[in-house]
């Protein structure tokens, strides 16, 4: 009976004693399951991680955007109409830009001469970009309705952001500049000399300040709006690339010489008929003196 009981015991000491090395082997089995899967998919996703590298590699990047200018652009455009349009046409212009109001466009200019020999105006417009572009994109249309054409479309621009940049740095460091002045003013200390010395340099810096914002207003100003410049000549159909524009050219340059000699003789006549009328009386009395002498 002892002995029974002295194997029963050996067989639970050996059991207890073997169970916790079971357990450990399931716990290792059990970890060592996820870590094989992940040993088998590291390869599989440094693969996909360098094909997905390599592609981004061949993959052009965006170039940066280039810097933006400030630029001031002016607009001159020339208007072949005939003789009798081109009075209506500029003063239809003039017109649409006040019509649109000042925010949009100004009338900076105006003269023409309908009567001359060559009749011609000229129209001066300065207003907001956006407006002066669709202003100018239907004048081609505008002249060919008025039986012209448009001959000169010329687009300038002036690179300004040098000019804004230097402003307005001069502005700041003017600004500091006085700023500085002010806080040792402010120390206690000084004669009334001395005093009235700095009361002076801060005044011309502030004149100096106000010249700098005036000078970078002015460039903002012709950098937020532009000018458009409207030359209207004489012209038109037989203006326009036609067989027959030498002929008429000439025929025109004929009568001008013409009226032009005749009025160089007009002129000449009415300085010289009293110098004729003159010298004629005298040559007249002359030869009435002559017999009565002889005799």
């Amino acid at each position: 009976m002892r002995k029974a009981l002295m194997l029963a015991s050996a067989s639970l000491i050996i059991l207890a004693g073997c169970s916790p090395a079971n357990d450990m082997a399931e716990d290792y089995s059990s970890e060592s399951a996820p870590a094989a899967e992940a040993a088998a998919e590291a390869p599989a996703d440094a693969a996909t991680a360098t094909a997905q590298n390599t592609t981004a590699s061949l993959v052009p990047r965006p170039a940066p955007l280039a810097p933006v200018a400030q630029i001031a652009y002016a607009y001159s455009y020339a208007l072949s109409l005939p003789r009798d349009r081109g009075a209506e046409m500029m003063s239809r212009h003039e017109l649409a830009c006040v019509s649109a109001g000042p925010g949009y466009c100004q009338v900076i200019a105006a003269q023409a001469d309908w009567t001359a020999r060559e009749p011609a105006g000229r129209l001066e417009l300065r207003g907001q970009p956006e407006w002066i572009n669709r202003f100018r994109s239907g004048l081609a249309v505008d002249a060919r309705n008025a039986g012209g054409r448009l001959e000169e479309a010329v687009t300038e621009g002036e690179d300004v952001t040098r000019g804004i940049d230097a402003a307005t740095t001069g502005a700041r460091t003017t600004a500091s500049l006085a700023e500085r002045i002010r806080q040792l003013q402010a120390r206690s200390g000084g004669t009334m000399a001395q005093r009235l010395e700095i009361e002076r340099d801060l005044a011309e810096l502030q004149q100096q300040f106000d010249a700098q914002q005036i000078e970078l207003r002015a460039l903002n100003d012709r950098v937020q709006s532009a000018r458009l410049t409207l030359d209207y000549r004489q012209g038109g159909v037989m203006a326009a690339d036609s067989p027959t524009r030498p002929v008429a050219r000439a025929l025109g340059d004929a009568f001008g010489l013409s009226m032009g000699m005749l009025a160089f003789l007009i002129t000449a006549g009415s300085v010289l008929l009293p110098i004729v009328v003159i010298g004629g009386a005298v040559w007249w009395a002359v030869r009435r003196r002559k017999p009565a002498a002889t005799v």
